[in-house]
C-alpha cells in the first residue's frame, strides 16, 4: 500500500508541475481585415476571412500573356523549349513554389525569387520527344501563394517518327 500511495503522490506531482497557466494576455489585431507588410509574412498571407469570404485586397495574380503553346510537328528525339510569360497583377510578391509536369519529358524551370508586384517573369518548360509518337499534349502545373494555389500551362503538338 505504502508503494501504491507513494507513485499516486509522484504522479499528481508530475501533472501539476507541467501545466502552466494561460498567458495573461494575448495580443489581438484590432484591425479584422489584418495585412502583414515585411518579410515572409507578404508571402504567407492568408485570404480567408473567418466568416469564409475571400480578402482579395492583398494577393499576388498569376497572368499569362499565354497558357498553352503548339510547337507543332516535330521528329522523335528533338527537344522544344518555350518559355511562358506571366505578370504579377496582384499587390503581394507571387513565391512560385514548385511546378511539376504530367510526364517526365517535361521538365519546368521557374523563378526561385519572388516576382514584386506589376513585375513580369517566365516559366521555362522544356520537351524532349524521345520515345514519344503522336500526339502529344503534356500539362504542367504551377504551385504558388495565389488563390486559388495552382494554375496549368500547357504545351501541345505532334512528333513523328524519322524515317
Amino acid at each position: 500500500m505504502n508503494r501504491l500511495t507513494f507513485w499516486y503522490g509522484f504522479l499528481l506531482v508530475i501533472v501539476f508541475a507541467s501545466c502552466k497557466p494561460e498567458p495573461a494576455t494575448v495580443t489581438e489585431t484590432p484591425d479584422p481585415i489584418f495585412q502583414p507588410k515585411g518579410g515572409m509574412a507578404d508571402l504567407v498571407y492568408n485570404p480567408m476571412r473567418s466568416d469564409g469570404t475571400l480578402d482579395s485586397s492583398y494577393l499576388p495574380v498569376l497572368t499569362w500573356k499565354e497558357d498553352q503553346f503548339d510547337f507543332g510537328t516535330l521528329f522523335e528525339g528533338d527537344i522544344v523549349t518555350h518559355d511562358f510569360e506571366f505578370t504579377n497583377t496582384g499587390t503581394a510578391p507571387l513565391l512560385i513554389t514548385r511546378a511539376t509536369s504530367t510526364c517526365g519529358c517535361t521538365i519546368p524551370e521557374w523563378p526561385r525569387k519572388p516576382v514584386p508586384p506589376d513585375s513580369t517573369s517566365s516559366i521555362r518548360v522544356k520537351f524532349n520527344s524521345l520515345h514519344k509518337e503522336g500526339g502529344q499534349k503534356k500539362v504542367v502545373t504551377i504551385f504558388a501563394n495565389t488563390f486559388p494555389n495552382t494554375t496549368t500551362v500547357t504545351i501541345q503538338g505532334k512528333v513523328e517518327i524519322k524515317k
